[in-house]
């Protein structure tokens, strides 16, 4: 009994670990937090850019404005997505993904209505010039890939800004200054934020992200946390600042060299999203001013992302860090399994079999001890009813009753162990995988990244844990021969027979079904192996 209820507090114990670490606040974050909070009270840190009071805001002049003064609607598309340009400001006004729908019917669109990414303002020593409202002259370039918005003469413009699409979702985006004024650097404005793209959204407070990769450090914090307080500070070493939603990201990315210095972070009042602003103000103004990025706007894929460098295969979720390689290695077996089945949850049954396959040495090894030590267990009340004043010699006989039968109290824990890295990458790549998108099984599962709406599978999993704790119960145990202390432990293990699905069934109505259909699917499959095992020993025994 001590053996069960021992296997019964380290379940409990993993199970606290997988709830701990995706549905109430992850440690890291946490920890990355305590870290930012230490950043801000440094000096090199500042909790907001204060703007001297000597600072002008200069309007541009005329002769550099484009003749005509209206703004004009600018679209350049590729095989994967079409993104819209104003010519007021020279900004990007809209990114459609091609291959992405909303529940709507319509295409994914990633920036907010009304507002505009990658808005510009130059920033002088007492001054600044917004470019948000100007009107530029533009040109497109013969490929139809790329745009280019200028001020002034058309072969030698003062001010430009140049976008150009690659055959992915990314966007080369420069701005270059020459022989206008004196000047210290630029402020590239992402306060848009990212725009919803899906349906359910009462888990963004937790699917939302700030991150950052500078200093040779990657930051994250979530919306949750942004509500409570907005990250500010100065850089050193940039690389790239990225917003993400559930499934979508833009990211902002630098080219060499590296001259983003500061950045301060806000909500976006449309949709409370979260949303920067990174400037690269330096001490010394220059005559002139050149500086260029990627803007990486489309979905959080581990592999897409991993081609533009720069760690930035670090934006995709994918749970604890010590993990993501097995995270990546399952993403890739449901992706290999869903190029033959389109259904994604018969994927996720199928994937279950194969991680009973491969467990079931260890399994088998589990389950064959726990029927031994079933036999064992008049024994072992005869051993503690014998020695109920001596402690020692209890224990004594106790670990040699366990040496004969070839067993001990600990033996099996192992497959219990081995689910912890298996649920919590799985957790990751089942909420936060685009493949998972809007997923469906059937009848009412119809995304099985989100939580079963009716609670219906987390009970159907219940039902079969309680089964599966009812065959692993001794039966026909005489109460009456025992001791306070034994009674006691027989009550502690019909609570927990009965308790531990009632547990699991709360953790689990918070879990993406996919999960939970594969936790439904493991514990099925090991109540079959558990009694074509017994029937298979018992005739073994017969003979």
């Amino acid at each position: 009994m001590e053996k069960r209820t021992l296997l019964a507090l380290l379940l409990v114990f993993i199970l606290f670990l997988v709830f701990n670490q995706f549905v109430w606040k992850p440690q890291q974050l946490r920890q990355q937090q305590e870290q930012q909070n230490q950043q801000t009270q440094t000096p090199q840190t500042v909790t907001e850019p204060v703007k001297p009071d000597t600072i002008i805001i200069t309007p541009m002049p005329d002769t550099l404005l484009a003749k005509e003064k209206t703004p004009e609607i600018i679209k350049l598309s590729n095989q994967l997505m079409t993104v819209t340009f104003n010519s007021r400001g020279g900004s990007i006004q809209q990114v459609e993904l091609h291959n992405f729908i909303m529940h709507d019917s319509t295409k994914v669109k990633l920036i907010p209505e009304n507002s505009s990414l990658a808005d510009v303002k130059l920033i002088h020593p007492a001054a600044e010039t917004p470019l948000k409202d100007v009107i530029f002259q533009y040109k497109i370039s013969p490929d139809s890939l790329g745009v280019t918005f200028f001020l002034g003469d058309e072969t030698n413009p003062q001010i430009s800004k140049s976008f150009a699409l690659d055959n992915q979702y990314g966007i080369s985006f420069a701005i270059n200054v020459e022989n206008y004024q004196v000047i210290n650097g630029i402020e590239v404005d992402f306060s848009c934020g990212i725009a919803d793209t899906e349906t359910v959204t009462k888990s963004k407070q937790q699917d939302y992200r700030f991150m950052y990769y500078a200093d040779n450090e990657i930051f994250k914090t979530t919306l949750a946390k942004m509500k409570k307080k907005q990250p500010s500070g100065n850089l050193n070493s940039f690389n790239w600042m990225a917003l993400r939603g559930k499934y979508f990201t833009l990211v902002l990315k630098e080219n060499e060299p590296a001259l983003m210095r500061s950045f301060r972070t806000e909500l976006n009042p449309q949709t409370g999203n979260p949303a920067f602003v990174i400037d690269s103000k330096q001490s010394n103004p220059k005559q002139s001013w050149s500086q260029s990025f990627i803007i990486y706007a489309g979905p959080t894929d581990y592999q897409i992302l991993q081609k533009y460098g720069k760690q930035m295969d670090n934006i995709p979720e994918r749970g604890a860090s010590w993990l993501r390689w097995l995270a990546n290695i399952f993403e890739w077996i449901l992706k290999f399994l869903h190029r033959y089945i389109k259904n994604y949850g018969v994927v996720i049954l199928i994937f279950a079999v194969i991680i009973k396959l491969l467990l079931h040495p260890l399994t088998q090894h589990q389950m064959v001890h726990s029927m031994r030590q079933q036999k064992m267990q008049p024994y072992i009340e005869e051993i503690r009813k014998k020695y109920a004043n001596d402690v020692v010699k209890q224990r004594e006989e106790l670990t040699k009753l366990y040496k004969e039968n070839k067993t001990s109290m600990t033996a099996g824990c192992l497959p219990l162990l081995i689910q912890i890295p298996i649920i919590i990458p799985l957790y990751s790549v089942l909420r936060y995988s685009l493949d998972m998108r809007n997923a469906s099984f059937c009848l009412w599962l119809k995304d099985l990244s989100e939580p079963d709406p009716y609670m219906i599978l987390p009970i159907i999993m219940g039902g079969f844990m309680l089964l599966q704790s009812l065959m692993m119960r001794p039966k026909n145990v005489d109460t009456s021969q025992m001791t306070e202390q034994q009674k006691m432990q027989q009550s502690q293990m019909k609570i927990m027979t009965w308790g531990m699905p009632i547990f699991m069934v709360i953790i689990f109505r918070g879990m993406p079904a996919g999960l939970v259909l594969y936790w439904t699917a493991f514990n099925v499959l090991s109540i079959l192996h558990q009694y074509f095992l017994t029937k298979h020993l018992k005739k073994k025994e017969n003979k």
